[in-house]
C-alpha cells in the first residue's frame, strides 16, 4: 500500500471529527492532516495543508458549507470535495453540487457510506447518498435502453456498481467470481449503451435502484 491519502475535515462538532478520524484512519488508507470548526479556519487550513480530499459540513460558524466548497473549488480546481451533512432537502443537495462538490453523504449513513463515497470520487465519479438520490434527480434517464433488456444477474451487478461497490465487493456479495462480475458488468453496459458510471448513476436514480436489491 502506498502513502495514505491526505484528508482535511471541516465540522464544528468535535465528536463528529473524532469519529471521522477514527473511521478514516482505521485501515491506513487515509490520513487526517488537519481539521477546523468554522468557515475561515477551514479555508485557511485547507489552503495551507493542501490535502487531496476535504470533507465539509453543511452548516459552519462564519459561513455555509456550500459557499466554502465554491471558494475551495475556485482556489484548488483538482481538490476532491465531499459534503457531509444532516440536511436532506433536494435543493440543498443540488446547491452543493453546483458549488463544485464531488459527492454528498448524509451524516446518518456516514458509517456505511463514507468510505464508499471516497472511493467513488477518487475514481473520478460522483457520489450521491442512496438515502436522498431519488430526491436529487427524479425521473432523469441518461441511458437510452430499457432495464428489461438486462438479465436478473446483470441487473443485480449494475445496481451495485451504481451504488459504488467495487467488482471485488460485488463478487463477495453475490458469491460469484470477479471475472463473472466483470462479464455481467460488461454485458449490462453494452445493453444499456454506456461506459460511464455517471450516466449509470442517473439511470439507477430514475429506476429507484438506490438502497434496494431485486
Amino acid at each position: 500500500m502506498g502513502a495514505p491519502c491526505p484528508v482535511y475535515l471541516i465540522d464544528d462538532h468535535p465528536v463528529v471529527v473524532v469519529g471521522l478520524r477514527a473511521l478514516l484512519e482505521a485501515e491506513g488508507e487515509y490520513h487526517v492532516v488537519g481539521h477546523a470548526g468554522d468557515y475561515a479556519s477551514g479555508l485557511a487550513g485547507v489552503l495551507g495543508a493542501a490535502p487531496a480530499i476535504v470533507i465539509v459540513d453543511g452548516s459552519l460558524p462564519g459561513g455555509s458549507g456550500i459557499a466554502l466548497v465554491s471558494q475551495l473549488r475556485a482556489a484548488m480546481p483538482s481538490l476532491l470535495l465531499l459534503a457531509l451533512t444532516l440536511h436532506e432537502e433536494s435543493t440543498y443537495v443540488r446547491e452543493f453540487f453546483k458549488a463544485g462538490a464531488n459527492g454528498f453523504v448524509l451524516k446518518r449513513t456516514a458509517a456505511d457510506d463514507l468510505l464508499r463515497a471516497l472511493r467513488c470520487i477518487r475514481g473520478g465519479d460522483v457520489f450521491v447518498d442512496p438515502g436522498i438520490a431519488n430526491k436529487v434527480l427524479p425521473g432523469s434517464r441518461a441511458l437510452s435502453r430499457p432495464v428489461e433488456e438486462l438479465s436478473e444477474r446483470e441487473e443485480m451487478v449494475v445496481r451495485l456498481v451504481a451504488q459504488g461497490f467495487s467488482n471485488k465487493e460485488i463478487s463477495r456479495k453475490l458469491s460469484i467470481g470477479i471475472k463473472t462480475v466483470e462479464t455481467y458488468r460488461a454485458r449490462a453496459y453494452d445493453k444499456l449503451g454506456t461506459r460511464s458510471r455517471a450516466s449509470l448513476v442517473n439511470f439507477a436514480i430514475s429506476e429507484g435502484w438506490f438502497g434496494v436489491m431485486p
